[in-house]
């Protein structure tokens, strides 16, 4: 009898749909193509399970979103700008902006003095928290197979080599751990163990998806696929077919599990393709509706059913019960909330919280930093999973520019280490300019408050003198040694503001034959007021915001100055875009010796890459000058931009805006953002058909330029 009742309950029983979804990188978008014309025609699955881009498209649709949906959200998400974990210079704090970027790259320094390599390219922290926007909503501690479609997602324990099925937890946490792509992702640490992409162990998880109940399994397959010999000449290709070897023989055993293999037509995509998400979009629908008789023709031969689309839960602003902090080990609770800026008690949206997670982690204290929210009766409880930065880190100098040739050092930064919310940078390069440079900087306050500084440097660089002609007529040695002390306050992302001492004794040295009209020893000593505000999305190749100082000298005692003296120099450079490619660029700079006479002992250079490109670096000099600079910046192609203006110099004796001649020239450049740094090029030519030629490359901008005197 009961075997009898069995036979007749099976045979009323609704075949069960599952659907298995492959990793690939940015070829994964394909997975949506499909879905809309599954979703056109009724075809709806029982269970879901998914690998790396798989497990995220894969857990959206678990929670009924539909693939439209889901392609609207994703395509939101900046994929290679979530890559990157470069700090962006314009969501930098005006106190980060005291100093110019700087370092090929930066090691850290544990606690035991060892340097720390990295495990991959990319933290993964942008990554860690556009996932948390999409899915602060799912919750904690959840049981994925109560979600709308069942769910579940693979992932591979990098301790062990294991495959592991994530079927509860949080649903953000285990979708990257999913997508923790070997050596190019952080692998993702979670209750002990590390996690990389669920690829290595299980590229399309059919046998997975039976096992949480499907009967018949649709998989959809987007991982590239192996090169040929040809494509194999780099490291990047080289690298990626290693990974792909693993997933393939992985995948290989999981095709027998698939009752419907579906693998859209990908050629000529590659996995890092994030831009052209729509194509491949279009790519896979194009092949979806190509085979929709070979999918239909499966559908009604398994006896399955069409059904009716889950709707997801929508988000509501949520009330904050309490704030946790997880994993912090010098930074205190009360500081890290600081930089939060959110209220107990007050309602939130996901990206809301998400968005303090950013200003936290701008910084540039933490490793990473994401929010989990769990649902309380009382309200929310956000608990944040931090990983703080080594407080020491060495960072690699390395520049070329036609004007000082090769420059190589390094700059160690100790951060919160000799007092709390200090920090201490140590410079020292040699080439073209030798010096070093050391900053300490005491803090009083996280984005607002006041400071002091104390900085020391000693410099040894050639200088050279032109006559009336612009010819070069000598050449000095110049070795430096100085100290500044400054009390400041800066302004969240607004202003900086100090007041400082400084001292320096100055060596000048015969070079060549003609000597200029030196002395070749002095001590200057004064005080002064220096001002910064800097809202640049970039430092060297900006397209919007605004860049502005002004600096006051003043050296007026005798009995600590061999030289009496005032002086002032300001600047204000502004971009404005006109299109999302394209900025009008207007600079203002002006400076003027109050005491004319002894302007000699500290010039105004004028000339160079980074000045009036009309003369070179120490081509000419004056007590007096003013610069205008209009023209026009591009950004071409993903990091490529190209910039053409003119400028117009006027130099003086005397401070005066009338009988002024005014020369100018006209310039053309190109510059890119590279992993190594920017490559910088410039063409100019001056009145008379002059022309100059500049090549830079590498952070070769002072670093330490609001510091000095």
């Amino acid at each position: 009898m009961l075997l009898l009742l069995f036979g007749f309950s099976q045979m009323g029983a609704v075949a069960k749909l599952g659907y298995a979804l492959s990793g690939g990188g940015a070829r994964g978008f394909a997975h949506l193509g499909v879905l809309k014309v599954l979703e056109e025609h009724g075809i709806q699955p029982d269970y879901i399970c998914g690998t790396s881009m798989g497990a995220v498209i894969g857990a959206l649709y678990a929670q009924g979103y539909d693939a439209q949906s889901i392609q609207d959200m994703l395509l939101k998400v900046k994929w290679q700008d979530a890559m990157d974990d470069s700090f962006k210079r314009k969501e930098l704090y005006i106190g980060q902006k005291r100093w110019a970027p700087y370092g090929m790259g930066s090691l850290g320094i544990d606690d035991h003095g060892k340097i720390k390599l990295p495990s991959s390219v990319w933290i993964g922290n942008r990554l860690n928290l556009e996932l948390a926007r999409l899915f602060a909503g799912s919750g904690t501690d959840v049981d994925f197979t109560r979600l709308p479609i069942p769910f579940s997602c693979i992932a591979t324990d990098l301790l062990t080599g294991e495959k592991v099925i994530f079927t509860q937890g949080n649903l953000m946490q285990a979708v990257r751990a999913s997508l923790s792509v070997p050596s190019i992702l952080e692998p993702f640490e979670l209750d002990g163990h590390l996690y990389i992409d669920g690829g290595v162990s299980q590229n399309l998880p059919a046998a997975e998806t039976k096992e949480m109940g499907a009967d018949f399994v649709i998989g959809i397959k987007t991982n590239s696929p192996l090169r040929p010999k040809e494509e194999l000449k780099h490291f990047v290709n080289v690298f990626d077919q290693t990974l792909n070897i693993s997933m393939i023989n992985s995948l290989n055993r999981s095709l027998t599990d698939c009752g419907l293999l579906l693998e859209p037509d990908l050629e000529g995509f590659s996995a890092m393709d994030y831009d052209r998400a729509t194509q491949i979009i279009d790519a896979a629908e194009a092949y979806a509706r190509a085979h929709l008789a070979e999918i239909i023709e499966f559908y009604n031969l398994n006896g399955l059913e069409l059904k009716r689309r889950a709707t997801p839960q929508k988000a509501t602003p949520m009330k904050l019960k309490s704030i946790v902090i997880n994993g912090n080990e010098h930074l205190s609770p009360a500081k890290i909330r600081e930089f939060l800026a959110l209220e107990i008690g007050k309602r939130y949206s996901a990206s809301q919280l998400v968005d303090a997670c950013y200003k936290a982690w701008n910084s540039q204290l933490f490793h990473t930093i994401y929010p989990i929210i769990e649902a309380t009766d009382e309200g929310y409880l956000l608990t944040l999973q931090v990983k703080e930065k080594e407080r020491s880190q060495l960072s690699v100098l390395l520049s070329y520019t036609s004007e000082e040739g090769v420059q190589a050092g390094g700059i160690l930064k100790l951060q919160n280490i000799l007092l709390k919310n200090s920090s201490l940078m140590a410079g020292l390069t040699l080439g073209g300019k030798n010096e070093y440079n050391i900053d300490y900087v005491k803090n009083f306050g996280e984005l607002w408050g006041a400071y002091f500084r104390i900085f020391h440097y000693l410099s040894s660089q050639k200088r050279y003198y032109y006559d009336a002609d612009f010819n070069k007529a000598a050449s000095i040695r110049a070795r430096e040694i100085g100290i500044t002390t400054g009390l400041g306050i800066f302004a969240s992302k607004y202003i900086v503001a100090e007041s400082f001492l400084y001292s320096y004794r100055t060596k000048m040295l015969q070079d060549i034959s003609t000597v200029a009209d030196i002395d070749s020893l002095y001590l200057v000593s004064g005080a002064g007021l220096k001002l910064y505000h800097e809202s640049l999305d970039d430092y060297y190749f900006p397209l919007s915001g605004l860049r502005s100082s002004l600096k006051f000298n003043f050296a007026r005692s005798s009995s600590v100055s061999d030289y009496i003296y005032s002086k002032i120099q300001g600047s204000a450079e502004l971009y404005s875009p006109i299109s999302d490619r394209l900025s009008l660029k207007l600079l203002l700079d002006m400076g003027s010796w109050l005491d004319k006479q002894h302007f000699n002992i500290d010039p105004f250079y004028l000339g160079g890459s980074s000045g009036y490109k009309g003369y070179h670096k120490y081509q000419v000099s004056a007590p007096v000058y003013k610069m205008v600079d209009l023209g026009l910046v591009s950004k071409v192609w993903k990091k490529l931009f190209i910039s053409a203006g003119a400028q117009g110099l006027i130099i003086d004796e005397i401070d005066t805006w009338s009988d002024s001649e005014i020369v100018w020239c006209g310039y053309l450049g190109a510059g890119i953002n590279t992993i190594l740094g920017p490559l910088r090029a410039s063409f100019a030519i001056r009145e008379g058909g002059k022309t100059n030629l500049y090549l830079n490359f590498g952070y070769d901008l002072d670093v330490f330029h609001f510091s000095r005197k």
